[in-house]
């Protein structure tokens, strides 16, 4: 069975490149594109989804923004499984940063090229948005460099993708959906993920202990591992 990754904003799908999935499953990864200047998130979405086979069963993984795609996705879509890594689901579990940002509206009016200057800030924002709190032990083991991992960020794109999910409000809350979260992650604090399976009955998140958003790099073991048992296991 094919397995779907979308990687998170502004990263390659690179970052997926430690992790692995049971055998007879395939990864796929989908790369971003620049959106057209009236894209919506569900139009956009569409655009991602046309390399998706859908003659056969699917997964869909997304990690940090790209598990807002893939719910996007799931409007019109029929996958198996949707796994979200490091990201949000529905609206308890939106960051109070985001819901700061949007009442702003912080993309509308923050000067984007600021951030996307490669030499000077961007470099250092992304770093502090996926690296801040990664183990000097663990980076050392896993050997990557930024630029690896990073697109190069278009200010059209940073400053749409931005809007996009600080806005993003989901209809309803869907079946099929998992969860993979550090206890660590910064951008989307566990402790609202955690809070929101509190009167569920539906064991359907996987946690990853001591793990930052950047878990997919920094705990790709334990994260495979998670992926393994919502793949096989559920």
């Amino acid at each position: 069975m094919k397995v779907y990754f979308i990687p998170g904003l502004g990263a390659k799908s690179r970052c997926f490149k430690f992790i692995e999935l049971p055998e007879g499953y395939e990864k796929i990864n989908i790369e971003w594109h620049l959106p057209e200047k009236n894209d919506s998130l569900i139009s956009y979405s569409s655009k991602m989804a046309e390399c998706i086979d859908q003659s056969e069963p699917f997964i869909l993984v997304g990690y940090s923004f790209g598990g807002v795609i893939v719910q996007e996705m799931n409007k019109f879509l029929n996958p198996e499984k949707t796994i979200l890594i490091a990201s949000m689901k529905d609206v308890t579990q939106i960051p109070r940063l985001f819901k700061i940002l949007k009442k702003i509206k912080f993309a509308k009016w923050f000067p984007i090229k600021f951030f996307t200057n490669k030499k000077i800030v961007s470099y250092a924002f992304i770093r502090s948005l996926y690296f801040s709190i990664l183990p000097s032990k663990r980076q050392k083991r896993n050997q990557f460099k930024l630029d690896e991992l990073m697109v190069q960020l278009d200010s059209e794109y940073f400053r749409w993708s931005i809007d996009q999910i600080i806005n993003w409000q989901p209809e309803q809350e869907l079946v099929g959906i998992y969860q993979i979260h550090g206890t660590k992650d910064i951008i989307f604090p566990f402790k609202k993920i955690h809070e929101s399976y509190s009167n569920k009955v539906n064991k359907s998140l996987e946690i990853i202990e001591d793990a930052s958003h950047l878990l997919v790099l920094e705990s790709p073991k334990k994260v495979n591992n998670a992926l393994k048992k919502i793949i096989l296991d559920h």
